[in-house]
């Protein structure tokens, strides 16, 4: 009976009794419910054609069958039998005759697995399908849904038939299979048998492999040292050919070597004329270097001694005046702006202060009271920090010659010393501060200078004088020890340090920036009437510079001081009380004291009393006349704070007049 072509093996899946059931092969192509189709154009008028209805059969498949489809009766064809039965027997013979002989283990395996296959291969085939209902017959028109469903029960009935058949079937293998399960006992306790005997022939057959092991060992020496033998002779053989060879090649690589030994010699006579010649010029080219090195000298001499007379005609103290903007606050507080300011177009040196002045009954207004000031330069509130410290770098560059100089920023709380001196919280670099700005530039020149024959080391340190008491900025408070002291490094010399002080070699303008921010975060402030975040302290910044040429025995020595002073105060408007009121009455007579050391000096007095603030004895070598220092004045653009930028005005007006000495570079 002919069937349907074995399933292929993604199709088939093993059962729990190891037989094989059909797998749906795709989705089925039964008309889906309640779907119409639309009929073609041409038939639309016309009525439904007639024809033979079917007999309906059972719907639901049965369980071993699984889901039925259009393509089911390719997937139910079993395998053809009788080939491979006889196939399978001669294996399964072949497999128990070779593995009687050795032993139980191999015998069991392929015995069971060639007798599955035997059932499976002799089962009988099933009938053949029925043919296709639309084979003979007219196909069915797309709108008759019923009639197409009539046709696919019908094929149904005849796949559950054979789905009964292939159980019966299903069955038989199932017995045949069980008489096999005790053939493969029987089969087990002879191959128990045949293991026994297998055993003893194994121990025999490893003493004669032992014996033949041994004979076959020798007679590998002997062949290996036959080889060895061969190889020693061809290898000699071969050596002596190199080595004929090798003395055919030696003879006339000598002969030209000689010729090259020859022209090579003439060469060399060449080439110690030629160096001779060089040498000479080596020793002009001396002479011209050791000129030129020594005019380098002499214009970086001449240089220093220049940019230092420059610096002495604008004046070894100078002072700057500085307005910075009005706040948001005090915008609105200020309609009129800053009226009460003015900045001459044609004259960058002055600044005029005008104030109303009425009478006492208050009825007639007198003509504005006004002040003019002149200073060696006056920045507006629209200059930036490049701007200024455009003016300064000079001032800087004095101090990588060998200058004591010394910056520091005065005024009255709120008034922009801070941001002048060491600029925002942001790391901006456009608004980067004064000492940011000349720590780069000291850095840079200094790099500069290794190609003229000098090496600068950098010492670095960071302090604040609260309260006439001196604090190490760059350690933690409480690393602190006993208060620090001023004292002379020698009896023989003027030069002044403080023991127990934090002193960081820097080597670049980054480790100098690090000790900022950390000397910033450690500084004391406070909160008081006239500024939300004051100054309570002098903080002193100093970079040590130690300068080096060692071809010429040159050696300098200064010190850079950037100083922000802590803001003036009236106590009448701070109403400071406290530990507020000792700071600001600290921070007043140290500026008071400043303002008479500096007059002190422009009188050329005997005595300069530098002892009486802790300010002005650190800076005693910065503001006499060995050194340049320059301030910046700062002054705040609101009407309120008039009486206090006048009397800052003043102040600094007077330190203008000052005349230090001639500076000198410390060799």
């Amino acid at each position: 009976m002919d069937g349907p072509p074995p399933l292929p093996l993604r199709e088939q899946k093993m059962n729990s009794e190891g037989k094989s059931s059909v797998l749906p092969k795709g989705p089925s192509r039964l008309p889906v419910s309640g779907l119409r189709l639309k009929r073609p154009a041409s038939d639309e008028n016309e009525p439904p054609k007639v024809e033979r209805k079917r007999a309906r059969g059972p719907l639901e498949p049965t369980k071993r069958a699984g889901p039925v489809t259009a393509a089911a009766p390719s997937l139910l064809k079993p395998p053809p039998a009788a080939p491979g039965l006889r196939s399978h027997r001669q294996a399964g013979g072949r497999r128990r005759s070779s593995t009687r002989t050795r032993g139980t283990a191999g015998l069991a395996g392929p015995s069971v697995t060639g007798s599955r296959r035997m059932v499976v291969a002799a089962a009988p085939k099933p009938a053949a399908a029925p043919a296709s209902a639309g084979g003979g017959e007219k196909k069915r028109a797309p709108w008759d849904l019923k009639g197409q469903v009539s046709d696919l029960r019908a094929k149904v009935g005849t796949y559950k038939e054979k789905a009964q058949g292939l159980a019966g079937e299903n069955e038989a293998l199932r017995q045949r299979l069980n008489q096999l399960e005790g053939q493969l006992k029987e089969t087990t306790g002879l191959s128990q048998q045949l293991e026994g005997q297998n055993s003893a022939l194994a121990l025999e057959l490893q003493t004669s492999r032992a014996q033949a092991t041994e004979s076959l060992q020798m007679v590998e020496e002997l062949v290996e040292q036959e080889r060895r033998l061969q190889e020693t002779v061809q290898s000699q053989s071969q050596t002596i050919r190199e080595l004929e060879t090798a003395g055919r090649k030696a003879r006339e690589a000598k002969e030209d070597l000689a010729a090259q030994l020859e022209t090579r010699e003439a060469e060399l006579r060449q080439a110690q004329e030629s160096l001779a010649q060089r040498a000479q010029e080596n020793e002009v080219l001396a002479a011209r270097k050791a000129q030129l090195e020594q005019k380098l000298h002499e214009s970086e001499m001449e240089r220093r001694f220049l940019h230092n007379a420059v610096q002495e005609l604008k004046g070894n103290i100078r002072v700057f005046c500085r307005v910075r903007p009005l706040l948001s606050s005090e915008k609105e507080a200020q309609k009129h702006g800053m009226s009460h300011l003015r900045f001459p177009a044609d004259d960058s040196k002055s600044l005029v202060l005008s104030k109303v002045e009425e009478s006492h009954v208050g009825r007639e207004r007198k003509e504005d009271i006004v002040y003019e000031f002149n200073f060696d330069q006056v920045f507006p509130p629209s200059s930036s920090q490049e701007e200024v410290f455009e003016e300064i770098s000079l001032l800087v560059q004095s101090a990588l010659d060998g200058y004591h100089v010394c910056i520091f920023a005065y005024g009255q709380t709120g008034s922009g010393k801070t941001y002048t001196m060491e600029g925002p919280d942001c790391r901006d670099p456009s608004a980067a501060g004064m000492i940011p700005r000349a720590v780069q530039q000291i850095f840079k020149k200094a790099r500069e200078m290794e190609a003229k024959g000098w090496k600068y080391h950098f010492t670095a340190n960071f302090l604040e004088i609260y309260n006439e008491s001196l604090r190490d900025l760059l350690v933690l408070r409480p690393e602190r020890g006993s208060e620090l002291e001023i004292r002379r490094v020698s009896q023989c010399t003027e030069e002044l340090h403080v023991p127990n002080l934090c002193y960081v070699p820097v080597v670049s303008e980054e480790e100098v920036l690090k000790l900022l921010q950390r000397a910033k975060a450690h500084r004391s402030v406070a909160k008081t009437n006239l500024n939300e975040r004051s100054s309570r302290s002098h903080s002193l910044f100093q970079l040590r510079i130690e300068g080096h040429n060692a071809n010429r025995e040159l050696h300098t020595s200064s010190v850079l001081s950037l100083v922000d002073l802590a803001g003036s105060e009236r106590l009448d408007k701070s109403l400071s009380t406290g530990d507020r009121l000792k700071e600001t009455q600290a921070i007043n007579s140290s500026l008071s004291n400043l303002g008479l050391v500096i007059t002190a000096l422009s009188n050329k007095e005997a005595h300069v009393p530098y002892r009486n603030s802790k300010l002005t004895y650190l800076l005693q070598n910065s503001l006499g006349g060995n050194s340049k220092m320059l301030m910046f004045v700062n002054i705040s653009p609101s009407e309120e704070n008039f009486a206090e930028s006048l009397n800052s005005l003043r102040f600094a007006r007077k330190v203008n007049e000052c005349v230090i000495g001639t500076a000198s570079n410390r060799k």
